[in-house]
């Protein structure tokens, strides 16, 4: 997804290996005059029966927003 997109505390479908997950952004992705490659989410894990969390996660790894209803293939 388009770093430039991304909007702080949106919810967002993520996939970092375990498949795809939900997740609020709750940081800019802004930083000085570009942009970060990590950003800080809260990933809601027990939704795919692991737990919840929050941590960085890469840029690359957000699939989409959560209302989009274009399929995970679609990006790949």
């Amino acid at each position: 997804m388009d770093v430039t997109k991304l909007v702080k505390n949106d919810w967002y479908f993520i996939d970092n290996g375990f498949g795809l997950m939900r997740a609020k952004l709750l940081e800019s992705p802004k930083q000085g005059r570009g942009f970060k490659k990590a950003v800080l989410m809260d990933v809601r894990g027990s939704e795919i029966g692991m737990f919840d969390d929050m941590g960085s996660v890469y840029v690359t790894n957000i699939v989409r927003p959560e209302g989009n209803p274009i399929p995970h293939a679609a990006f790949s």
